[in-house]
């Protein structure tokens, strides 16, 4: 399958060039109404990302818990899940809010494989859950959230004139591991992450973990349809 996702924008701007090229579209949306107008616009399925996740986000973030099972329970094409995901426990929540999938940002980020320096990731499993900051909030454009450093508790406290000046140094935080050069955007699931591993190993583990839960919620509270 030839797939691709688009975000931060308006979905149909491109999304009839992208399908008529034979890809399938999905668009990634922080709100109820951004998902509405993303399957009006003829996306194939969205990616609904909740503020709990790294990176840019709405200035009026909704956490997964309430926009998931709200998006679900308004549109018809295929959910992925996003902001707060990173193994088989929070898939299993996924699913019964709604979703058919997960999307793993900050974990696949501190995977053994991804390129970014061992500083960042190193810091992700340091981290415990309150060590993110939303920036921009309440400034132009995008919020964004990040990991806590120096500089980006400084910026929490002050609103920055423009927010991209701060990503001038990108280059030397994810590749030179200086910490301090740029804003390391991470989400709050960093506080569940407590090693780095090799992908392979995080899908294995992500899917028997899933099935798992699953198994066990049928356990303790399935009821025998006879009774």
């Amino acid at each position: 399958m030839r797939f691709v996702t688009t975000s931060a924008g308006d979905p149909t701007r491109f999304c009839a060039q992208l399908k008529a090229a034979g890809l399938t579209v999905f668009h990634v949306v922080p709100t109820l109404k951004g998902a509405l107008k993303a399957v009006e616009a003829g996306v194939d399925g969205l990616i609904v990302e909740g503020g709990e996740g790294g990176g840019f986000k709405n200035q009026r973030d909704v956490a997964s818990m309430v926009l998931l099972p709200l998006a679900c329970s308004r549109v018809s094409v295929p959910v992925v899940a996003a902001g707060g995901f990173s193994d088989g426990i929070s898939m299993a929540a996924a699913f019964a809010l709604g979703a058919e999938g997960i999307q793993m940002g900050t974990r696949m980020l501190s995977s053994s494989e991804s390129p970014v320096h061992a500083n960042w990731k190193n810091a992700i499993v340091a981290a415990e859950e309150t060590d993110t900051v939303l920036l921009n909030h309440g400034g132009k454009g995008a919020a964004l959230r990040a990991l806590r450093t120096e500089r980006t508790s400084q910026l929490e406290l002050t609103l920055p004139e423009d927010i991209r000046k701060e990503f001038a140094g990108v280059q030397q935080l994810y590749f030179g591991g200086d910490m301090e050069a740029a804003v390391p955007l991470t989400g709050q699931v960093c506080g569940r992450i407590d090693a780095v591993l090799p992908v392979r190993q995080i899908i294995e583990e992500t899917m028997r973990d899933f099935h798992a839960t699953i198994a066990g919620l049928h356990a303790r509270y399935g009821q025998d349809p006879a009774h």
